[in-house]
């Protein structure tokens, strides 16, 4: 009883204390208001419970004691590394990471959520230049060099005619007809297999209130139809738009850089939305797949980059290597993608790419990372 008592006091302390600091509403009341307001939190305070001395007999109040294990100490988040060089570095970034800080509000107040400069600002002791950028729900390999000069000589060699840069995506229906009725033929990119069947869109589309040129160029990698296992009540297939339970895997290739491009292009041209697109989607099939498979993400991750030399002496890069990088997908993608019900959608794919089996990883080498030389 005696140290629910001192517990009590405490309380009230506190309170009486945080009610008095609050100069910007006491400076301009009177007395009476005053102890109106400390009533009122003597009233808080004397309806706090007791509490049960079987617990309190537990607490020790020695500065060394041992600290809870139940209790985990909080952790900064780590961006995995993908490749370390002295003036680039490539990462792996995660869905739900903004790229840079923005002016997002919460509650009227200036949201803080991790943006990917200052993790790896923090993370490497060093100051990254975006050479490209994903969306907010976006995952995937992004390309950050180490001063402007270099990031801006890297974003000329990605926007470059040999340059690629893959996305994954899965997306709503089953695409396969529809590929293989395509004119076009599958083609071999630089460092990918032999794909199967391809598709262009080239739509325009607005940014800035200005109509702008978008090309994206899509490629089949599997699909697979639930529909039938997946019926209604009435033993009927649900064939309504929203309700399609099937699903296809892509491979997506930007030929230009507009906002959300490829989920635009994916909707207005192939009527397949990207799972878990809130923007662009159906918020019932990406509830469905939710409670499915356990997706809670935007289903787009960029897979794959190659960046060709650009043919000139620059010693700012050795010998002006290629560079090529595949960002293996994170665990929430992943887990996803082997669910039982997917299956047979995850071994076509990875017959026809079975690199999408590698595991992600992480060059942990330091601030400067291993492949960093000694200036």
């Amino acid at each position: 009883m005696k140290e629910m008592a001192v517990l009590q006091s405490m309380i009230i302390f506190v309170l009486l204390l945080a009610a008095s600091t609050r100069s910007y509403a006491f400076n301009n009341i009177g007395p009476d208001t005053r102890i109106r307001h400390a009533s009122k939190l003597l009233t808080h305070a004397s309806a706090v419970q007791p509490i049960d001395e079987t617990v309190t007999s537990n607490i020790t109040t020695s500065s060394t004691a041992p600290a809870n294990p139940a209790v985990a100490k909080h952790k900064r988040q780590r961006i995995p590394i993908l490749s370390y060089k002295d003036n680039y570095v490539i990462v792996s970034k995660p869905a739900g990471v903004s790229m840079h800080k923005t002016g997002m509000k919460l509650w009227g107040h200036a949201a803080k959520f991790p943006s990917l400069e200052k993790l790896i600002r923090k993370q490497l002791s060093r100051k990254p230049y975006l050479v490209h950028r994903l969306d907010h729900r976006t995952s995937g390999a992004v390309l950050m060099g180490f001063d402007s000069q270099t990031a801006g000589k890297l974003h000329g060699r990605l926007r470059g005619d040999g340059a690629v840069k893959l996305y994954i995506a899965l997306v709503r229906g089953d695409l396969r007809e529809r590929f293989a009725s395509s004119n076009a033929a599958g083609e071999r990119l630089a460092g990918i297999h032999h794909l199967y069947g391809k598709i262009t869109i080239d739509l325009p589309i607005i940014a800035d209130d200005v109509e702008k040129e978008a090309i994206t160029d899509f490629y089949f990698l599997s699909s697979i139809d639930l529909n039938d296992k997946f019926a209604s009540n009435e033993g009927t297939s649900i064939e309504v738009p929203f309700s399609n339970k099937a699903l296809s895997l892509l491979l997506c290739r930007p030929r230009t850089g507009r906002i959300h491009q490829i989920r635009r292009h994916l909707v207005k041209g192939l009527n397949s939305p990207v799972i878990g697109d809130t923007e662009h989607g159906d918020s019932r099939v990406n509830r469905f797949w939710r409670e499915t498979i356990g997706l809670d993400r935007l289903a787009l991750h960029c897979w794959h980059l190659y960046l060709p030399p650009i043919g000139q002496n620059d010693e700012s890069f050795e010998d002006d290597e290629v560079i090529q990088c595949i960002a293996p997908l994170l665990d929430d993608f992943a887990d996803a993608l082997h669910h039982p019900e997917l299956k047979q959608l995850w071994n076509e794919a990875t017959q026809l790419e079975p690199r999408l089996k590698m595991q992600h990883y992480d060059e942990r080498g330091g601030t400067f990372g291993r492949n960093c030389r000694t200036k």
